[in-house]
């Protein structure tokens, strides 16, 4: 009987380490995303942000050669509105949805590899 209160405590102390096992593995996934969230958002706000201050001075700068005060914002506009449309194109036909999955398939194949020979 001792054997069988033995054999029934392991087990339930094999079945508690196996779910914090498995807490922690969750937890790591979860606090790997999230880092991973955090440090695109972070690359995706100073990008923002050097776009718009480049387009002001590539603006300015158009203005200056053309001797206008609002050819430059026209211009840069234009192409904001070109890129906009190529992305609705893009958007519409599927491609752009299609490349970004591949992408983080790409992404994911190499992360695993990479983990494979660690």
């Amino acid at each position: 009987m001792a054997t069988a209160k033995k054999v029934i405590d392991n087990l339930i102390e094999f079945i508690e380490i196996k779910t914090e096992q498995i807490k922690l593995k969750i937890i790591s996934r979860i606090a790997k995303m999230l880092s991973g969230i955090i440090a695109f958002s972070l690359l995706v706000f100073f990008t923002l942000f050097f776009v718009l201050f480049l387009s002001f001075a590539l603006a300015q700068l158009i203005n200056y050669w053309m001797d206008s005060i609002f050819w430059g914002y026209l211009v840069v506009s234009s192409f904001y509105l070109l890129v906009m449309v190529i992305v609705f194109i893009l958007v519409k036909t599927r491609r752009l949805q299609r490349g970004i999955e591949n992408f983080i398939l790409r992404l994911e194949e190499a992360k695993h590899d990479q983990e494979a020979d660690d």
